[in-house]
């Protein structure tokens, strides 16, 4: 399909006619009529009915409809962002839960004053998940830890984190932890999960329940509550009330980890690049 040919479309659909279509983008309508044609022979599917000199979008055409408005609103935001010299448009950015509420809330807000003309989307979930949504083209920029070693993958440091093994305040003076043993976690692909598993198993403390959470919020209550261990970045704590909450250190190369802003090397935005550079000079 070529980009000329969703326009034609686009505007047979909106002026209900080859004739208007024609006249709304100054071509005769014979050429109108040859790329609609043209449209559907390349997609092998009527996109219109045509009875009585009318034409009626078929319910393809509306599906193709939306996605060529999706395609044009693309091809308005590439050409603004290629030609503009600040940055602008969409940036889908992407984050572990604990980083987006220690560290996203100050950076976002120093973006917003410093590039208002960026439109900032913002999700949150596991490190697995980001990445692939990277990989895939969905999210233009996540904030993350443990990267896979990808080269498709562009990954600049952020900053670096100790993560804790948080328990109950009851706990805190017992030789060993109780048995049967729960683990609350983020969710699989989480690295900071991946981490404390490996913990588990180095010092041979074995589960027997895990209660995924994906909120931070809910982690700490659980564990206050008594539900079991989890492990966290130490920075989030000093956010949150932590009566009734313990934490211990962990070995030194599970409680280091590196934040990094990952994003693909062959998707070179200038939003990108800008909200890199703000969070690695601040």
């Amino acid at each position: 399909m070529e980009i000329s040919d969703l326009i034609v479309f686009k505007a047979v659909v909106e002026h209900k006619g080859v004739t208007r279509a024609a006249e709304a983008l100054h071509r005769v309508p014979s050429n109108i009529t040859a790329r609609i044609k043209k449209l559907e022979a390349e997609l092998n599917i009527d996109l219109f009915i045509r009875e009585h000199n009318r034409l009626v979008v078929t319910s393809a055409g509306l599906r193709l409809l939306e996605y060529t408005q999706q395609i044009l609103q693309l091809q308005k935001n590439a050409i603004a962002e290629l030609t503009q010299s600040e940055p602008s448009g969409l940036l889908r950015l992407g984050s572990m839960e604990s980083s987006a509420a220690s560290y996203l809330p100050s950076l976002l807000s120093k973006y917003h004053v410093r590039y208002p003309d960026v439109q900032v989307e913002l999700m949150t979930a596991a490190s697995e998940p980001l990445i692939d949504k990277v990989l895939k083209g969905e999210l233009d920029l996540v904030m993350t830890s443990d990267p896979p070693n990808d080269a498709r993958l562009l990954c600049s440091p952020f900053c670096e984190e100790e993560l804790v093994l948080i328990m109950p305040q009851v706990w805190q003076d017992e030789q060993s932890l109780p048995s049967p043993l729960t683990m609350v976690s983020y969710n699989k692909g989480c690295s900071y999960r991946q981490r404390l598993e490996t913990w588990l198993k180095r010092h041979d403390v074995r589960c027997e329940r895990v209660i995924e959470i994906p909120s931070h919020y809910t982690m700490l209550a659980c564990v206050v509550a008594g539900m079991g261990i989890g492990m966290v970045p130490k920075s989030l704590l000093s956010l949150h009330q932590t009566d009734g909450l313990a934490n211990r250190q962990v070995d030194k190369d599970i409680a280091q980890a590196t934040i990094y802003l990952v994003a693909r090397k062959d998707n070179p935005a200038s939003a990108i690049s800008a909200f890199v550079e703000l969070a690695t000079t601040v």
